[in-house]
């Protein structure tokens, strides 16, 4: 009996260590909103939700797996928005193509299925390969149309490896995304 204590206390003990160096960011999620715009993102299980660190990289939330932090990792998510300037989603999407391709001759773009966000929105997807250009990266890119803004959430990875391992989770930030409106901002605080 006194040995199946000690075994049922040195269980207790290690769960209360391992969830003291548990990340409270794991998982979670916040309000993304700028001038006329407000998204709702989350991280996937394994991943942290980081917005302070975002802004280094001029990013408005970075998601990275647990374990890693925004300077030592292979694979971000990365979440932005960014004025439509009266174009079309289409327009604008084809306008940031092509700038890339002036900058980094060579990339390859792919067209992906669309994904659904939680709200019924569609997410057009975009795939940049590296090839035969000095661009670095792999990434996978949603644009999803808020009104005049686009929100562009972004799968950059340093390999290719780290980057379709990492699909599945872009996946679930994007499919998750909700768009806010002036009721989140607005809301009445309790007296």
């Amino acid at each position: 009996m006194k040995r199946f204590l000690a075994i049922l206390m040195a269980g207790g003990l290690a769960a209360a260590l391992a969830a003291q160096t548990e990340d409270p960011r794991e998982g979670a999620g916040g309000i993304i909103f700028g001038a006329g715009f407000a998204f709702v993102i989350g991280a996937p299980e394994n991943w942290i939700f980081d917005s302070k660190s975002a802004l280094s990289i001029g990013a408005r939330a970075v998601i990275y797996p647990v374990g890693t932090d925004l300077n030592h990792t292979q694979v971000i998510i990365h979440a932005n928005a960014l004025p439509l300037n009266e174009l079309t989603l289409q327009e604008w999407i084809e306008q940031d193509i092509a700038n890339l391709e002036e900058e980094f001759p060579g990339i390859v773009v792919k067209e992906h299925p669309g994904l659904m966000t939680t709200d019924t929105l569609t997410a057009i997807v975009r795939e940049f390969e590296p090839a035969e250009s000095r661009y670095g990266l792999y990434e996978r890119i949603a644009y999803i149309d808020i009104g005049e803004n686009v929100a562009i959430i972004s799968l950059s990875a340093q390999n290719k490896e780290a980057y379709e391992e990492s699909i599945e989770a872009f996946n679930y930030v994007v499919t998750e995304f909700r768009k806010g409106d002036k009721q989140i901002l607005l809301k009445e605080q309790p007296n």
